[in-house]
């Protein structure tokens, strides 16, 4: 059951009953309001134009067009307004009469004010179990359409029952397309979507599938792709302008038979997939694509070498030059989105690698996240680009020079250091003495030797987080750590993070 307000039309040629019955009755109290009066059939015919009508109270007999008429017309124009007769008794079976329109009440005058209360009331709940009734049905016939649609996409065989599904829903598949849409994975409200494209003006029918919504785009004969994607970009907006979200959405190529809808949906999908590669989100199936995908460009070994090769030298032209050239390639070749962004992490995690084995410098790991979230090759490429500037400032402004036996330290504790290391076994390793080697080593590094050997043992453990299925306790004894709780709280104290948190944000990388 739904609330609704009615709106009533009273219509008699005698002014005092026009205003009793629209004045002395408190409406209000019934769910009622008096839009209008009229005092003769024609009108009332025109205050039935100017406004929305639920229900019209009307006397018989009056200039111009009598009540019958007026019934009549309503019968044949606005079967949605129900008709209540006041006729006196001389002209109570001629008012009868009017039962062939479907009048739904007849009262004889003089009528009582509770009367007339009781047959609007009465007419009132007629009109809402009516439109209850229709409500659901039309409910009803929406889930079989859907699932009619469901089953032309997960199947290009048409059998008797779905070809009397069609007939019935009178669907003409002679010209379509199918555009699918793909909502933010934080938002899961398809009815707002489904909303929007049902406003728009081209005929469709739009249904959930899986986890995007799947749009019938039906046209005639002259009809090409260029109005549906109008319609889609006005979507695409609408959607942006309510919730502040961005839409994906793929178009299917042409198609004009039933049995090709599944085809159709298909290609709708694939389309939509290929967003990564549209600045503009919206992209419209096409055979070519398919024919290059899943091409693999390039030998990626080989330039993920030369990237790390540039990078150790120092030649950040060279390095910048094999990613654009990596880029271009994967672009022009679509490469799925999953594997360019794993591509991107490689390119992220050799940098790391560098940065913390060669110089021991911290490297920001917010580029982890962007590259997770980044929804285009654009977004990725840019993303790797500034990776790169930061990396070549940072890398230019902390080469410099060890003393010699500094840099005999730092050698030894790269290569031991899995094992147990402290300053006196490094100090006596170079022949220095301890507490000058102390004060040496802080001065140049910037921090003391054990604080030194502990950040390497957490960048170490970090990459083998990244890029190995090693276990935390494995990881802990090969970075010389041997207490893996020790190491645990050692690395949440350099990280902000537990081991597991870290490597969970290489998980769907």
């Amino acid at each position: 059951m739904f609330f609704m307000i009615f709106n009533l039309l009273i219509v008699d040629d005698e002014a005092p009953i026009r205003k009793g019955l629209s004045e002395y009755i408190k409406w209000e109290d019934y769910d009622c309001k008096v839009v209008a009066t009229a005092n003769n059939g024609e009108d009332a015919i025109t205050k039935i134009n100017e406004n929305d009508i639920n229900i019209v109270l009307t006397d018989v007999k009056m200039p111009l067009l009598d009540g019958i008429g007026l019934a009549k017309y309503i019968h044949e124009n606005r079967p949605d307004i129900a008709v209540i007769i006041l006729s006196g008794y001389s002209e109570f079976e001629y008012a009868r009469s009017a039962i062939q329109y479907h009048v739904s009440q007849y009262l004889l005058k003089p009528a009582s004010k509770d009367q007339v209360i009781a047959a609007v009331k009465e007419v009132c709940e007629k009109i809402v179990t009516s439109k209850s009734n229709t409500r659901i049905k039309e409910s009803e016939l929406a889930f079989l359409k859907d699932q009619l649609f469901q089953q032309l996409t997960d199947s290009n065989v048409i059998d008797e029952e779905k070809q009397k599904k069609i007939d019935s829903f009178n669907l003409d598949f002679s010209h379509f397309y199918v555009a699918a849409f793909q909502l933010p994975k934080d938002f899961n409200e398809f009815s707002k979507l489904k909303d929007i494209i049902k406003d728009q003006q081209i005929e469709s029918h739009c249904f959930r599938y899986n986890n995007m919504v799947l749009t019938a785009y039906f046209c005639d004969q002259n009809s090409y792709i260029g109005p549906i994607v109008e319609d889609c970009k006005e979507i695409e907006y609408l959607f942006q302008e309510q919730y502040g979200k961005q839409l994906d959405i793929g178009i299917s190529a042409h198609h004009s038979t039933a049995k090709h809808f599944s085809k159709a949906a298909s290609e709708a999908i694939t389309a939509l997939s290929l967003n990564f590669y549209s600045a503009s989100h919206i992209i419209a199936f096409s055979r070519d694509y398919i024919a290059n995908r899943n091409i693999f460009p390039v030998d990626i070994s080989v330039r993920l070498h030369e990237y790390e090769t540039a990078i150790l030298q120092l030649n950040f032209k060279a390095a910048k030059d094999v990613v654009s050239t990596l880029f271009s390639n994967l672009q022009s070749n679509f490469t799925d989105e999953a594997s360019v962004k794993n591509i991107c992490t490689q390119i992220y995690l050799i940098s790391y690698r560098l940065v913390m084995s060669t110089y021991n410098l911290p490297m920001d790991e917010k580029y982890v996240k962007m590259l997770t979230e980044s929804s285009d090759i654009f977004q990725l490429k840019s993303i790797v680009s500034d990776m790169i500037n930061d990396l070549q400032i940072q890398l230019t402004q902390s080469v410099k020079k060890y003393s010699s036996f500094i840099e005999e330290s730092l050698n030894y504790i790269k290569e031991h250091l899995e094992d147990d290391l402290s300053l006196e076994q490094i100090a006596q390793h170079i022949h220095i003495n301890e507490s000058y080697f102390s004060r040496t080593f802080k001065k140049e590094c910037g921090n003391s030797v054990i604080s030194y050997i502990n950040n390497l043992r957490i960048n170490k453990a970090k990459e083998l987080l990244a890029t190995s299925n090693l276990k935390t306790f494995e990881i802990s004894e090969a970075v010389g750590i041997h207490d893996p709780a020790y190491f645990s709280v050692l690395f949440k104290k350099n990280t902000g993070m537990s081991p597991k948190a870290y490597r969970d944000q290489f998980v769907n990388v």
